[in-house]
């Protein structure tokens, strides 16, 4: 029995005395959570408005055994959890599987390094991050200083997630357009806007504009193959020069995980807007930097003045971390903190994170998770995710009964579930919409596989600009193979045509529909 509870409160937390029944229920807790991550099951249970209410009493008044507290949790929540490491979770890259990654996540709260200072805080684990950082800009094709002297020298920080990065990067591009902003405030926010590609950005550079108080002044361009309309970027960015603060490309989009042609939307800006900042969100996409077979894809990236990426989504990392890279790493020097609980010192990172007070060590399991991997399994994990994708594109091509929106990029793959060719040559949105929404519905609800839903326009596959509702499948987990997408295919054919003909559609003779048991697969 792992009880660690007396009347004494001073025996509620670590010491010496308690470390072997510490031990004993941290392995238990361990335990719990290898066989959670090592389930099939992407969620076993839906929560609903009872289960709600049991987290709102009030907190009980005397101590509860660690052994109570560990059950209440089993039976209360767990079940409720979603397994992102489940092969059959294919929504999102998100498994945070690597055991190495894990190790380093439970060790960052262990050791308790804050590393907002240096000297005392964080003397050894400020080096760790800056090596992460290195090696994070080396994918990229930034340049590191040969002497890293100060955290002016490193060129990048670790933030909790793209978001934060975004908005540090907006932050930087509001400094390059107009210097000492920090302090005298922002005068003229209609002259700082911020170019995007139209349908496709994500929320947080929207967001980020409007919390650094340069309000929503967005100049949205028109896209083709998910990609900025070059043409049309051109015409935009020359228009409005004067008034461009930055320039957004997507180095992996959020929905089709379309990679932008960074070169030319770089030549085009520098041309037209040569002092307006050039930011690519590349949280997905800048894994393609430890691959020499797909390197190519974001050729160009080093060529802007930050980027953005997250470890957390694609690198098999538990969550939270992001990073935010400068091409120049003096540019930090922008946005930098002076305060005397800050020490001025040369590696304090507190000095150069805006929006962060206390720093975790959060880099610490990226760095095992690196230094396990080692250069070659890196380029075989994002290789891996992106035949995957292609294989999964290939299979429902086959099948006749999905229309995919988007030709496969990086490794996400946008469908819509077709029961009939009417419902297409009628280019009937609407209905294909409401089987997708229904389908997606009941994936959820039944908790076996996962995939992501989204709006997007169109990008004339029915009717240039109209909403649309796909389905996206993003695989990301080492874990899951070929013969797991071969399953999918199949469930989604059956309970696809299930939904379809509740709904009143005709459903089309298909091989593999009449191949499928009579309850499903």
């Amino acid at each position: 029995m792992v009880r660690l509870v007396t009347g004494d409160y001073r025996d509620l937390v670590l010491s010496v005395q308690n470390r072997e029944i510490s031990a004993a229920w941290l392995k238990s807790l361990l335990d719990m959570g290898l066989d959670f991550k090592l389930s099939d099951v992407v969620s076993a249970s839906r929560m609903n408005e009872k289960n709600k209410e049991k987290f709102f009493g009030s907190l009980n008044e005397e101590s509860l055994s660690l052994e109570d507290v560990l059950q209440e949790f089993s039976r209360e929540v767990l079940p409720y959890c979603t397994n992102f490491s489940s092969p059959n979770f294919l929504g999102f890259p998100d498994a945070g599987n690597s055991v190495a990654a894990m190790g380093g996540a439970i060790l960052t709260d262990l050791l308790q390094q804050n590393l907002i200072n240096q000297s005392f805080c964080a003397p050894s684990g400020t080096f760790v991050e800056i090596a992460v950082l290195r090696w994070l800009r080396e994918a990229v094709g930034y340049q590191n200083r040969e002497k890293t002297e100060s955290v002016w020298d490193v060129g990048g920080i670790i933030t909790s997630g793209g978001t934060l990065s975004n908005v540090v990067a907006m932050l930087l591009a509001r400094e390059n357009m107009v210097p000492d902003t920090m302090s005298k405030g922002v005068t003229r926010p209609e002259k700082m806007l911020v170019v995007v590609p139209a349908g496709i950005g994500h929320y947080s550079v929207k967001s980020a504009q409007m919390w650094i108080g340069c309000g929503s002044h967005l100049l949205e361009i028109d896209t083709v193959g998910f990609r900025y309309d070059l043409k049309k970027l051109e015409s935009g960015i020359k228009e409005n020069a004067s008034n461009i603060m930055c320039v957004v490309a997507y180095a992996g989009d959020s929905r089709t995980q379309t990679i932008d042609n960074l070169q030319a939307v770089h030549d085009i800006v520098r041309q037209q807007a040569p002092n307006a900042w050039l930011h690519a969100d590349a949280c997905h996409g800048f894994t393609c930097g430890f691959s020499e077979k797909l390197r190519r894809k974001i050729k160009g990236i080093e060529l802007f003045d930050s980027v953005s990426m997250d470890p957390h989504k694609v690198m098999a990392t538990p969550y939270t971390l992001s990073a935010l890279l400068v091409r120049e790493p003096e540019k930090m020097r922008s946005v930098a903190s002076l305060s005397d609980l800050i020490m001025q010192e040369q590696f304090a990172f507190g000095q150069a994170t805006p929006f962060l007070g206390s720093k975790p060590w959060s880099s610490l399991k990226l760095w095992f998770m690196m230094k396990h991997f080692g250069k070659d399994n890196l380029a075989r994990l994002v290789e891996h995710r992106h035949e995957l994708a292609i294989s999964f594109s290939e299979k429902i091509k086959k099948t006749g009964q999905f229309i995919q929106i988007n030709e496969v990029d990086l490794n996400s793959v946008a469908f819509l579930y077709a029961p009939n060719k009417k419902l297409v040559e009628s280019k009937n949105i609407d209905a294909l919409n409401k089987i997708s929404v229904a389908l997606h519905d009941f994936i959820l609800s039944d908790g076996q596989w996962h995939v992501h839903q989204f709006s997007i326009p169109d990008d004339g596959v029915f009717e240039k600009g109209a909403t649309i509702r796909p389905l996206r499948l993003m695989p990301g987990n080492l874990l899951t193979q070929d013969h797991h997408l071969d399953k999918f295919v199949d469930y989604l054919l059956f309970n696809g045509a299930r939904i379809a003909r509740e709904m009143g559609e005709a459903i089309e003779d298909s091989p593999l529909l009449q191949k499928l048991p009579a309850s499903g697969p």
